[in-house]
């Protein structure tokens, strides 16, 4: 049978609120004495080492994204971000993605993955407190790769290793931003642009994806597309 990959991002496409950026900002200050709010740095769409870089040139600190630091960083940001996903109030799955993703999983012609700036550790983190992480047993991550056309490419070929080695007959990479879509089409998928995060319906358009719509919900329409 053929199988069509769906990769997904996470933060505006399948949930949202402010857990992620507050555990970031809190570690930044943490290890390298950096304020929230100073730097006019953009998250959406980022991975999540492309945020910390972009921050840290912003001071004029590039030179202190090293491994060993960038590790102290992230090892800090996972545990500030569990205490900000339990704590916090404002986190929330948006409307019709559990819809999407428990129907699309009971199909067999799709396999479902994801492609998100997240590193790992902390997309399983958010997938879980959503209710969600039972879905996605792969993917790209902003641990994989700090490019994103990079980590979309490397879920594409995780999927195609879970597909028995064999090419899906076609890759999908549904996401919330411009480099979702940017991106996606680099890496040679077909994109699909939801207007669910900080972007409008029109804004997304713009870049020409393959389709787009307000939200997830309602699911008859996205479904109507990923199997066209």
């Amino acid at each position: 049978m053929a199988m069509r990959l769906v990769l997904f991002d996470i933060d505006g496409t399948l949930v949202r609120g402010g857990a992620g950026g507050r555990a970031l900002r809190s570690a930044l200050l943490k290890v390298y004495a950096l304020p929230a709010g100073s730097d006019g740095v953009r998250y959406d769409g980022k991975t999540d080492p492309r945020i910390v870089r972009e921050i840290l040139s912003y001071h004029g600190q590039e030179d202190r994204f090293t491994d060993e630091k960038v590790s102290s960083l992230f090892s800090l940001y996972l545990s500030y971000l569990r205490k900000e996903l339990t704590e916090g109030g404002d986190f929330q799955v948006l409307p019709g993605a559990h819809e999407l993703v428990r129907t699309l999983d009971r199909r067999e012609d799709f396999l479902l993955g994801l492609a998100t700036g997240n590193i790992e550790d902390g997309a399983r983190l958010k997938l879980e407190r959503g209710g969600l992480e039972s879905f996605f047993s792969f993917g790209g991550f902003g641990s994989d790769a700090e490019d994103r056309t990079d980590l979309i490419r490397i879920a594409i070929e995780r999927g195609r290793q879970k597909n028995g080695h064999s090419q899906p007959e076609k890759s999908f990479v549904v996401g919330d931003t411009p480099r979702d879509i940017v991106h996606g089409k680099e890496a040679g998928a077909d994109t699909l642009a939801v207007a669910s995060g900080n972007y409008s319906l029109d804004d997304l358009k713009s870049y020409k994806p393959d389709a787009a719509v307000e939200s997830l919900q309602p699911i008859e329409p996205i479904l109507e597309f990923l199997s066209s």
